[in-house]
């Protein structure tokens, strides 16, 4: 509204003059089909402007009128996913023509782990960044944790002495603090230059002075000596994502969830070279806390389209190796 030089409480009798429509077709709508944020984004943000504005209508500051409002409510037809649906199917809830469809994808397509290139560019930005940043970006890319998994993983798994081997199996859940989802138990693997860089932060100087002589659980601690969190995490993301696109004047389309992916996809090929396919799914579908077998046979399905991950053993050891452990 700054930019356009346009009022909030001022309504034209054509809809789509008024400042709420303008900034979800003019500024959303067309950030989001140019790539530069998600559909899902556009979808928030606008669903916080009607809050401020059923707000101000509700408490009285803005006065609306038939020819005069921000948006129309509707009804909308909900696919009903609970365990009646067979009885009813759809039902009807209250919405606003302002709302953004987030455009569904294929499960092919909803897979979105690093290419080679983004690997490069997003190891060597790392660098610049905290320890325990750093240390959390590689426990979900290396060891496939979620978010809140990494952010509450364990200093007591650091301590131990782990395996010589390249990997290590560790078991995370509720018995030693770590958020999984659902609550569930699982083992996941550590490789062994990892383990040394966990156990080399557990026992640093930095992590004392953090704590201020307090004592901490989790591995990872702020400046003041809070646990890490999904919030610490997604600043530093995001500057390291804004990072990229200056210095390389290229769009870096990915979240933090994507590193889970590209875990995943990179360790199963490295599985498929080795092993019987069965096995190689069963294994990742461990590691990774899936339930179900079909959300592991994705990523094959992704594997036999995308070959030049094919055959990628090693690749993305090496470049974490050159850019960070080294």
């Amino acid at each position: 509204m700054e930019a356009k030089q346009l009022s909030w409480d001022d309504f034209p009798t054509t809809k789509y003059l008024r400042p709420t429509y303008r900034f979800r077709n003019d500024d959303l709508l067309s950030s989001a089909r140019n790539g530069e944020i998600q559909f899902s984004t556009a979808s928030l943000y606008m669903l916080h402007i009607i809050k401020f504005y059923e707000w101000c209508i509700a408490h009285r500051i803005l006065n609306v009128t038939e020819h005069a409002k921000p948006f129309e409510y509707e009804l909308v037809k909900v696919q009903n996913q609970g365990t009646m649906r067979h009885l009813n199917p759809q039902f009807l809830v209250t919405s606003t023509d302002l709302r953004i469809r987030v455009p569904k994808r294929a499960d092919i397509q909803s897979l979105n782990p690093l290419s080679k290139e983004n690997i490069r560019l997003y190891a060597s930005e790392l660098t610049n960044f905290s320890i325990e940043f750093v240390l959390h970006q590689l426990l979900q890319i290396h060891s496939g944790l979620r978010i809140n998994e990494a952010c509450t993983f364990p200093q007591s798994l650091a301590l131990n002495e782990l395996n010589t081997g390249l990997y290590s199996e560790v078991v995370i859940g509720p018995a030693n603090g770590v958020t999984t989802k659902y609550s569930k138990e699982r083992k996941v693997e550590i490789p062994a230059k990892l383990a040394v860089l966990l156990h080399s932060y557990a026992t640093s100087i930095r992590r004392k002075k953090r704590l201020k002589g307090k004592e901490s659980s989790f591995l990872l601690v702020t400046k003041i000596g809070t646990p890490f969190n999904a919030n610490n995490v997604q600043q530093s993301f995001r500057r390291l994502k804004k990072s990229i696109e200056v210095k390389h004047s290229m769009p870096f389309k990915h979240r933090t969830h994507d590193l889970r992916a590209t875990y995943c996809t990179y360790r199963l090929s490295s599985l498929l070279e080795h092993g019987l396919q069965k096995n190689a799914v069963l294994q990742m579908m461990a590691w990774m806390g899936h339930n179900s077998e079909s959300t592991i046979w994705k990523y094959v399905d992704y594997l036999e389209r995308e070959k030049n991950v094919q055959n990628a053993t090693s690749f993305l050891d090496q470049i974490l190796e050159e850019a960070v452990y080294e």
